[in-house]
């Protein structure tokens, strides 16, 4: 189970989704508490989330192949 982990860190998979879900929840709960969600942090998660799915869609592409 441990190397399986290292690995998750050394391909950045696990880096990658924590990141994504540190973000959004950040969004999600500032949105909730009524807090102004600031236009730059929208950006960045956008930014985020495409480059997440996107390496996993492409991921998925090349193992079909």
């Amino acid at each position: 189970m441990n190397q399986a982990f290292i690995d998750l860190i050394k391909s950045s998979t696990l880096v990658q989704g924590s990141i994504a879900l540190c973000v959004t929840v950040t969004i999600c709960y500032m949105y909730a508490t009524g807090l102004q969600v600031p236009n730059e942090l929208i950006a960045i998660l956008t930014l985020i989330l495409g480059f997440y799915f996107g390496t996993k869609s492409q991921a998925y592409i090349t193992k079909g192949k």
